[in-house]
């Protein structure tokens, strides 16, 4: 029986009803239903954050591995540049020494190897997306030609290459090597 009578305070203790909730309004009672509303509400709102932080996660994900396979493919592309930019002068010595060659004619037989040497070179290098820097409108650009010196001529515009010292290089629509340019200035 002590136990029965234990668990019935226990009961009543739950159950126990505040004298203050008799008291109260229909008006009251119905703020304290909108406070559960509120409460749904904000979780609602937390949902709703939650969601919109996963997205960004997701997005920022994305980001970077789309910046790194950029990384990748500059690293293939770009990754030989240093050992292109030793086999150019290895073009520029087989250059000078046909330039060499003409005066002589028992070195034909020299010269046409070093010619058939050279074009091999340059199909190496087209092939590798090397490729010459194309001179043809002549006027300077900083950002593909190196200005070895500069010669007062009226006869051409300011900033017209006059002269090629040594050919310049692209690597994609990169510079690998400014050609060396002699350019005009004005008197």
């Amino acid at each position: 029986m002590t136990e029965n009578k234990k668990d019935q305070e226990e009961e009543n203790q739950e159950i126990e009803i505040n004298p203050e909730d008799d008291n109260k309004t229909s008006e009251e009672i119905e703020i304290e239903y909108e406070d559960i509303d509120q409460v749904e509400a904000s979780e609602a709102d937390l949902i709703k954050d939650l969601e919109d932080q996963l997205l960004r996660a997701k997005a920022e994900v994305q980001n970077v591995r789309r910046i790194a396979a950029q990384e990748v493919t500059k690293a293939r592309l770009y990754g030989v540049e240093s050992l292109a930019r030793e086999f150019l002068s290895v073009g520029d010595n087989l250059e000078r020494a046909i330039v060499n060659c003409e005066d002589s004619q028992e070195i034909e037989g020299i010269k046409e190897g070093l010619e058939l040497t050279l074009k091999s070179f340059e199909n190496s290098l087209s092939a590798a997306g090397i490729e010459v820097i194309d001179l043809k409108d002549k006027s300077f650009d900083p950002k593909r030609h190196e200005a070895i010196s500069l010669i007062e001529d009226d006869s051409v515009e300011p900033n017209t290459i006059i002269d090629i010292v040594q050919k310049g290089y692209m690597i994609m629509d990169r510079t690998l090597r400014p050609a060396k340019v002699v350019v005009s200035k004005k008197s």
